[in-house]
């Protein structure tokens, strides 16, 4: 039995085959048929965010896909990617040689892992540590 508490705020997910958009719902239990409003006037920090969800609405209620233009990589998505795999290897009990060669390959391993100015070395050890402090909390600064 699911109980739902309309003051309490609900979310409801919307997908697509490549995009997901998730609205926050208050003052009326999602189970039911709801009408959707928004406010008019935002505070320019919201302006985008909030233009982009009712594109993304039209576009569904006229039984089109989510717009991909709406929904842009996250810039820093390639360097997470490194971070978060560095993390997991290093929790698998990998050593940072080990990982450098799984995330960046044999050939340049063997060519700069003693070099002595230690740049293949030291990016491994500042994945492993950002991985770490995303761990143990960091992440929280994605939600802000």
């Amino acid at each position: 039995m699911v109980v739902l508490e309309p003051d309490k705020g609900q979310h409801v997910l919307l997908r697509d085959t490549e995009h997901t958009l998730q609205l926050a719902v208050s003052g009326a239990n999602i189970l039911h048929p709801v009408c959707l409003r928004t406010e008019a006037i935002w505070p320019a920090t919201l302006s985008k965010h909030r233009l982009r969800a009712l594109e993304c609405l039209n576009a569904l209620s006229l039984g089109q896909h989510l717009p991909a233009r709406l929904f842009p990589r996250e810039k820093r998505g390639p360097r997470l990617t490194f971070v978060l795999r560095a993390l997991d290897g290093s929790l698998a009990g990998a050593s940072h040689r080990e990982l450098a060669e799984a995330l960046i390959g044999q050939r340049r391993v063997d060519a700069d892992w003693r070099d002595p100015r230690d740049h293949l070395r030291d990016r491994i050890r500042r994945a492993v540590s950002r991985g770490r402090a995303l761990m143990n909390g960091g992440y929280r600064d994605f939600l802000t």
